[in-house]
């Protein structure tokens, strides 16, 4: 326990602190990210092996899904691929400053309408408070993350399946479609894995239940409430775009994360093997 107060008495800060074992610290870092960007809490949890003052991992989709990579690891390679479009940092008030400290950039594949490029400091002050629907707005950036996509594909590939989790399920929902269509040819991949995705505006209007043939997995919570950023019956409608007889479905009892501990990581594995 530790005490801090400044001179002037405005305020005090009693810390309590408390040594355990992390079982899956990648799930715990997905858990922190996901609720503290649902409520719009800013502040730092310090996660280490050994103590409180080694801050632990946090931050791009690889990091997010390291444990998943090594359950995975004689199954699949996982090949991360960030998006093209940069994104402003985000703080809330104009009276509470951004920190000083450099941060790691942040990408998207798709963005509103207003989307402006980052400012010299990469911050910008919150038009709003965070609203958990956000990605409804995100109509923007879609030719320009599609020709990204397929560069990628040239200079990486080839590629087996491809995989999403939130925004990128959406991208890879696309990316199924385009290589039927746009980038026949193009870009080619034998499966797709769709992680608490939505359906892109590009696909909204152009195709109906079932019609999207390519095998399929889709991973989403089954509660409402214990995902914040995407809800449930998006990723449940998205998963409906594709024919059913190719595609499976695991729901799960977390929020915005994928899972990794069994059954759900056995099914992903079933799936997987499909294509070794």
């Amino acid at each position: 326990m530790g005490t801090s107060s400044c001179g002037d008495g405005k305020f005090g800060v009693l810390l309590y602190y408390k040594y355990t074992s992390v079982p899956d610290l990648d799930e715990l870092v997905a858990f922190y990210e996901s609720s503290c960007n649902s409520l719009g809490l800013l502040g730092r949890v310090r996660l280490s092996t050994h103590g409180v003052n080694v801050t632990g991992r946090t931050g791009s989709l690889a990091r997010r899904t390291g444990s998943l990579a090594k359950k995975l690891k004689n199954v699949a390679e996982l090949v991360f691929i960030d998006a093209p479009h940069e994104l402003q940092f985000i703080y809330q008030t104009a009276t509470t400053p951004p920190p000083l400290v450099a941060c790691n950039k942040k990408f998207a594949w798709l963005v509103s309408p207003e989307f402006d490029k980052p400012s010299e400091t990469g911050w910008t002050i919150a038009q709003s408070q965070f609203d958990p629907l956000q990605y409804q707005n995100q109509t923007e950036g879609f030719d320009k993350s599609l020709t990204y996509l397929k560069k990628a594909f040239a200079e990486k590939g080839p590629f087996d399946g491809i995989l999403g989790f939130s925004q990128g399920a959406a991208m890879a929902a696309a990316a199924v479609c385009a290589k039927q269509e746009r980038l026949l040819g193009e870009i080619d991949f034998r499966f797709c894995v769709l992680c608490s995705g939505f359906t892109p505006w590009p696909l909204m209007e152009k195709k109906e239940q079932g019609s999207i043939k390519c095998p399929s997995l889709h991973i989403f919570g089954s509660q409402p409430e214990k995902d914040r950023q995407i809800v449930t019956q998006a990723s449940s409608e998205l998963a409906g775009l594709f024919d059913e007889g190719c595609s499976t479905v695991i729901e799960h009892d977390f929020g915005h994360i994928i899972p990794t501990k069994s059954p759900y990581i056995d099914e992903i594995k079933a799936f997987l093997n499909q294509f070794v």
